[in-house]
């Protein structure tokens, strides 16, 4: 703010009438638009965690059973699913990308071997693969999970209410043979 100077002619009983006049300084508060306040960029939103280092290798045991949010995490992720029911019921409707490995039936043993030799290398053992059937008292996942354990896969979840679970949720559903 300027300070201004104003010039007062006195008044009585002050000087004589023949004074000069008194110089006086006030001040006069000016308005002034705000200026405003630099904008303080909003922080970066933190970077997703990586959902796949959760899932980290468990040797110690052939599985971990898991909810339908991992399961529908890992799935969006790419992640190896195997429908442990039989082949009739996979047709029926099954979890996109799933394949059909069916603990009952004959050719089981050779759809295990055949996914170890397409993860002969020990960390393509170590990715996680996610096993399923009907939930509840189905015991198939986990049977599957044993024979995988049993050859080294030692990162196999188990999703613990299977398929109806999936279906109750509304996410996606295939039908058909093919994955």
């Amino acid at each position: 703010m300027q300070p201004t100077t104003t010039t007062v002619a006195p008044s009585s009983p002050g000087p004589a009438p023949d004074a000069p006049p008194v110089a006086t300084t006030t001040t006069q508060a000016v308005a002034k638009t705000p200026t405003p306040a630099p904008a303080t960029p909003s922080p970066a939103p933190a970077p997703a965690p990586d959902v796949l280092a959760r899932f980290t290798p468990h040797p110690d045991k052939p599985y971990i059973e898991i909810s339908g949010d991992d399961t529908h995490a890992l799935h969006g992720k790419g992640v190896l699913f195997l429908d442990a029911r039989r082949t009739s019921v996979f047709e029926e409707g099954h979890i996109p990308g799933a394949r059909s490995y069916s603990v009952w039936e004959s050719d089981i043993d050779d759809k295990v071997s055949s996914l170890f030799n397409e993860r002969s290398d020990p960390r393509d053992q170590n990715l996680p693969i996610v096993i399923y059937c009907s939930g509840g008292a189905c015991e198939d996942s986990h049977m599957l999970a044993q024979k995988l354990w049993g050859i080294q896969f030692n990162n196999v979840y188990v999703y613990k209410d299977g398929y109806p679970d999936w279906q109750k949720r509304g996410w996606p559903v295939k039908t058909g043979a093919n994955p």
